[in-house]
């Protein structure tokens, strides 16, 4: 699954064979991923599910705390929740190759739905995410519900995509990644809710 993260968040998912992943895995077997995983897609998922089980406790704390504080209202407090996980996880580790494969996930998979992200499965198993998509649809509930879904996509490739831009423009200059996180925070929570009373 890493050796797969890594191949298609550096190249696209459609640009990458099975038999590439399985050589960067170091398997012999060029059909170890059909016998693990069926296909791509069940290749996918796997990962997706892999990593959204990893950033599940982080969510949870993070929304413990917005509880604590009164802050489960406020639409930004929501956003982190969602996406600041994958700044603990991934950015701060400097490696982004899963960050990658999301942002190809949302333009090329997930538009044909061909594979769902676990917050689309019926049965998620993790109860934090869906908490605050649950709190993030009633805090904006002006919105029609396929705007809901569309700003969802829109907002995460703003983050994924902001990510990626950051990280390749860092290696030229120092930008302060904090900075740079509360703000794409902070633009997130404006392109969600904007029009709010209005649509």
């Amino acid at each position: 699954m890493l050796a797969a993260e890594r191949l298609f968040g550096e190249y696209g998912i459609g640009a990458v064979s099975l038999r590439a992943v399985c050589q960067a895995a170091g398997q012999r077997n060029i059909v170890s991923v059909q016998y693990h995983f069926g296909d791509r897609n069940g290749l996918i998922r796997a990962i997706l599910w892999y990593r959204e089980g990893q950033l599940e406790p982080l969510r949870k704390k993070l929304l413990d705390e917005a509880y604590h504080y009164g802050r489960i209202d406020d639409v930004e407090t929501l956003i982190r929740i969602l996406f600041e996980p994958y700044m603990e996880v991934f950015i701060r580790r400097d490696d982004i190759s899963y960050i990658k494969l999301v942002l190809s996930y949302l333009v090329h998979v997930r538009p044909v739905g061909t594979v769902l992200h676990p917050v689309d499965e019926p049965d998620i198993p993790f109860p934090s995410l869906t908490e605050v998509m649950t709190l993030l649809r009633r805090r904006l509930s002006f919105l029609k519900m396929e705007v809901f879904d569309s700003r969802s996509e829109t907002v995460g490739a703003m983050f994924y995509g902001g990510i990626i831009q950051f990280s390749a423009r860092n290696r030229q200059r120092d930008l302060d990644r904090q900075v740079f996180f509360d703000d794409l925070m902070e633009m997130m929570a404006a392109a969600f809710s904007s029009g709010e009373g209005h649509i």
